[in-house]
């Protein structure tokens, strides 16, 4: 269940130790919170469930719950009871959670439940934390709260404690308390929907979340084979992998987890689900459709694609992105369109001052704009994937002083733009050549199986349900 960072990194952040975290990359903090907090974790498991609530909101952000609001835990179960949609759940082999609605988990999910159903496996599809929309078929799993936090919450607040001496703080241990109070009553529900379901596999898309971590944890504590599928980038956050197997993109993405310490026998490149339907339009115009949508002139054009959202993580590099992006917008607006495609959870204010920039959120689906543009630029947006399959050139937005969100520039994935004097060099090239080129042949290193992951995802579900019952015996 525990993973080692590699050497080079862990050495790189205990050197950076005693200096302003302010100055340290949320990656490395976090790398070094995974690193000091190793045995708390170990020994006491239930905790996993809380690892990226601790790291984020306690740690780097230092939420603490006033008086007032942990008063209102006193009346919680009663405002939020446990409440069911009817369904009678029925035994299953294999039970698949999609958490919350995001569209990178649910569409990297629900491909393989369907798959799986129409070849006969038993496959039950639950829903949690403010999913919606799911097939009739799927259950919602709500619970209700405790009131009082369980027992486990104070021995492993106190270890934290120890190993992070700066967590010592009343407020703080507030927050840990009510959210384990949270946990321990979707726990009880996770223990009810497993004596339910009986499932002999199960499947998730995310342990960053409360809900898909809390559910492999208490499945592993019966012996039940866990698979987790990738949903997007790969960054330091998704240590540890504490599923039995992560099911990656493709090859790239397994060298990414090996190089952060993650044992190769962990991980199987079959593909993403997401993507077999992301694919080059064949009878649609979708330059023409790009440019009516945007109202823009027909000339070579970039869509950029903004990670405005999280400036905790990504630093000051959205803002210089976007100031980048204005000053090659001005000088070249004559020959080329330059769009910013913000963020679903962007609100657009980091552009606010921009006047030769296009922008736009979701007037266009992604598809279309793939399709439709030139080449594609970003910071660390899963794009960086995506355009590849449209075979379009791919520049990440990336100098030396900013934190190192994605390495898909060193792994031959994307061109480097380093300031904004070669942003407007690479400009200067497509403008005096008219060419821009590309490499297609980096796409089944990214993508394996494109076009029909969730056969060979599902293939492999297929196989180890044979061999499930054993692996519940021999652990």
């Amino acid at each position: 269940m525990n993973s080692k960072v590699t050497d080079a990194r862990a050495a790189q952040v205990a050197g950076e130790r005693g200096r302003n975290p302010s100055t340290i990359s949320l990656d490395d903090r976090y790398i070094e919170f995974y690193q000091t907090t190793q045995s708390v974790f170990a020994t006491f498991p239930l905790l996993e469930s809380l690892r990226y609530f601790i790291f984020r909101e306690l740690v780097v952000e230092r939420k603490a719950r006033t008086w007032k609001e942990a008063s209102k835990d006193w009346s919680r179960p009663i405002r939020r009871r446990a409440h069911y949609n009817g369904q009678t759940l029925e035994r299953a082999d294999v039970l698949v959670l999609i958490e919350g609605l995001r569209e990178v988990v649910t569409d990297a999910l629900l491909p393989v439940y369907q798959e799986l159903r129409a070849r006969g496996v038993r496959t039950q599809l639950v829903g949690t934390g403010g999913a919606a929309n799911l097939p009739e078929s799927a259950y919602y799993l709500y619970s209700s709260p405790r009131v009082f936090p369980p027992v486990w919450a104070k021995d492993s607040w106190d270890a934290l404690c120890v190993e992070m001496k700066e967590l010592r703080s009343r407020p703080l241990e507030r927050s840990f308390r009510s959210f384990c109070a949270n946990m321990q009553g979707y726990f009880d529900a996770v223990e009810t929907l497993l004596d339910q379901v009986k499932p002999r596999i199960v499947i998730v898309a995310s342990t960053q979340l409360a809900g898909g971590a809390g559910l492999l944890i208490k499945s592993r504590e019966r012996n039940i084979l866990t698979f987790l599928l990738q949903h997007g980038i790969l960054q330091p956050l998704y240590l540890p992998i504490i599923a039995d197997r992560m099911l990656t993109w493709g090859d790239s993405s397994s060298e990414t987890l090996i190089r952060l310490g993650i044992a190769s026998e962990m991980l199987l490149a079959l593909g993403s689900p997401r993507h077999d339907s992301i694919a080059p339009a064949t009878h649609v115009d979708s330059k023409s459709t790009l440019y009516r949508a945007l109202s823009l002139n027909e000339k070579p054009t970039m869509v950029f694609f903004s990670n405005g959202n999280d400036f905790v993580r990504n630093g000051s590099a959205p803002h210089e992105c976007a100031n980048w992006l204005e000053i090659a917008a001005a000088k070249y607006s004559k020959y080329i369109n330059i769009v910013v495609r913000l963020h679903p959870n962007e609100d657009g204010s980091l552009y606010k001052n921009s006047r030769y920039l296009h922008m736009t959120k979701d007037d266009v689906s992604l598809v279309t704009t793939l399709d439709g543009c030139d080449w594609v630029g970003s910071l660390c947006s899963t794009v960086l994937y995506d355009a590849l399959l449209f075979k379009k050139p791919v520049w990440q937005f990336y100098a030396d002083e900013w934190p190192e969100l994605a390495d898909n520039w060193e792994r031959g994935l994307a061109l480097r733009i380093a300031s904004s004097a070669q942003l407007n060099d690479q400009i200067e090239r497509i403008v005096s050549s008219g060419t821009i080129d590309s490499d297609s042949s980096v796409v089944t290193r990214v993508f394996a199986n494109h076009g029909h992951a969730a056969q060979a995802i599902s293939d492999y579900v297929e196989r180890s349900l044979e061999s499930a019952a054993t692996f519940s015996q021999r652990n």
